[in-house]
C-alpha cells in the first residue's frame, strides 16, 4: 500500500496511495524489538503495504522485517506464517504506514481473485496464501525466468486449491533447501523441469513427499541451469505413494552399501517381516504391500526376494536397493554430488560374506 502524506502533523516520504486498502481480521504483524518478537495490530492492508496500530516510530525510510500471520503466539509452523519487509512511509498518532520491498518477480496480487467474496479473501489464511503464491512466483523467476509464465498460470487457475498449497510447499522447501548451499542467487534450473516438478509434485499431500520433490528441485538447479538428468527421476517420483517412497527410505537408509563398479553403489538386501513391513507402510494390508514392493522392483527401484507368500513371523521379504533407487532417494534429499559421497561409502567397501543385512530392533525404520 503506498500512503498519502499530506495531513497535518504526519512525518512521511511522499508517496500516493494506489493499491486499493483492506481490513483483514484477525491478522497481525511480529517484528522484533530487541530479542524479543513484538505483536501489533494491522489495521488495514494491500497488495503494496500495511498500517500497523503501533507505538513505534521508525523514521521514514527505515526497512523492518515483519512476520505475517494470525492473531496469536509467533507461529513455529513457517506454512502458517510469512516474512516480509516493509519500508517505514508515514506515521501518525494511531500508527504507522509502510510500504512493502518486495523481490523483483514476485507478484502479490491480493483481492483478485474472481471466485470468491470479498471477506473470503480477507480471511488471514487467504492473505497469506497470496503472499506465499507470490513468493514462489519470485523464486521461480529467479531460477527459471522462462517457467514463470506456466508457473503462474498453474497457481493462479490451473490447480485445485490443495495441489496449489502442495506445489508452494515444495517451491518454498526447494528455495530454504537452495539457500544452504554456495552461490544459491546464481543457480539455474531447466524451465520444463521445474513446470514439471510443481505440477507433478502438486498431487502430493504429505510433508514427507513434498520434501523429498523439493529435494529434486533444488538438484535441478546448477550453476549452468541447463542440466536435465532429474527429468528421469521426474518420472520415477511421479508413479511413488507416500507408502512406495517410506519402503524405498527404508531400503536406502537401512541397508549396507558397497562399490560394485566405476562410480557405481550397490547394496546387501535388508530382510522384512510381517511386522517390519507393517511398520514400514504404515499398514496391515500385507497384500498391497507386497504389490508396492512390486512396484519399486518393476520400476528398477528395488530387487526382491520372497520366502514366504504369507510373510510369516520365521520367514520374511529380502529386498535391496537398486543402485537407480540409490540415485533417487540422494537426489530427492538435496544431493547432487557423487551418491558414494551421500551414503558415506569408501572406496574399496566390499559386501561381506553374509549376503543380507537383517534389521534387528534398533534399527527398524520406525524408531
Amino acid at each position: 500500500m503506498n500512503f498519502n502524506y499530506a495531513s497535518s502533523g504526519h512525518h512521511s516520504i511522499p508517496e500516493r496511495r494506489r493499491a486499493e486498502r483492506r481490513v483483514s481480521p484477525d491478522l497481525t504483524a511480529y517484528h522484533w524489538t530487541a530479542s524479543y518478537p513484538k505483536q501489533e495490530i494491522v489495521r488495514d492492508i494491500s497488495a503494496t503495504g500495511v498500517f500497523l496500530e503501533t507505538r513505534e516510530r521508525w523514521v521514514p525510510g527505515d526497512v523492518i522485517s515483519l512476520t505475517l500471520q494470525r492473531r496469536g503466539p509467533l507461529e513455529g509452523n513457517f506454512e502458517r506464517r510469512v516474512a516480509v519487509q516493509a519500508r517505514a512511509v508515514r506515521w501518525s498518532e494511531d500508527g504507522i504506514g509502510l510500504s512493502f520491498v518486495l523481490p523483483a518477480g514476485m507478484d502479490l496480487r491480493l483481492w483478485q481473485s474472481p471466485l470468491k467474496s470479498a471477506a473470503e479473501q480477507t480471511d488471514p489464511e487467504d492473505v497469506l496464501r497470496e503472499f506465499r503464491v507470490a513468493n514462489v512466483l519470485g523464486f521461480v523467476q529467479r531460477i527459471s525466468p522462462q517457467a514463470s509464465d506456466r508457473v503462474r498460470q498453474l497457481l493462479r487457475e490451473g490447480l485445485s486449491n490443495y495441489r496449489v498449497a502442495s506445489a508452494i510447499e515444495i517451491a518454498l522447501k526447494a528455495e530454504r533447501i537452495l539457500s544452504f548451499g554456495a552461490n544459491a542467487d546464481l543457480m539455474r534450473a531447466p524451465a520444463r523441469l521445474v513446470e514439471r516438478i510443481l505440477e507433478d509434485g502438486s498431487w502430493a499431500d504429505a510433508d514427507a513427499t513434498q520434501q523429498l520433490w523439493a529435494g529434486l528441485l533444488a538438484t535441478s538447479c546448477t550453476p549452468s541451469g541447463r542440466d536435465e538428468t532429474n527429468l528421469t527421476f521426474v518420472g520415477l517420483l511421479s508413479q511413488l505413494t507416500a507408502a512406495h517412497l517410506r519402503i524405498l527410505t527404508a531400503a536406502c537408509t537401512k541397508a549396507a552399501k558397497f562399490v560394485s563398479g566405476v562410480e557405481r553403489l550397490s547394496s546387501r538386501p535388508i530382510r522384512l517381516h510381517a511386522a517390519d513391513l507393517s511398520r514400514i507402510t504404515g499398514s496391515r494390508d500385507l497384500l498391497r504391500a507386497h504389490r508396492d514392493l512390486e512396484h519399486l522392483c518393476d520400476l528398477g527401484l528395488l530387487t526382491m526376494t520372497v520366502r514366504s507368500a504369507t510373510f510369516s513371523e520365521l520367514e520374511g521379504t529380502e529386498i535391496a536397493p537398486t543402485s537407480l533407487g540409490l540415485q533417487l532417494y540422494a537426489r530427492c534429499n538435496g544431493h547432487r554430488g557423487s551418491t558414494q559421497d551421500f551414503y558415506g561409502v569408501p572406496t574399496g567397501s566390499l559386501p561381506d560374506e553374509l549376503g543380507h543385512s537383517p534389521i534387528l530392533a534398533d534399527q527398524r525404520p520406525d524408531r
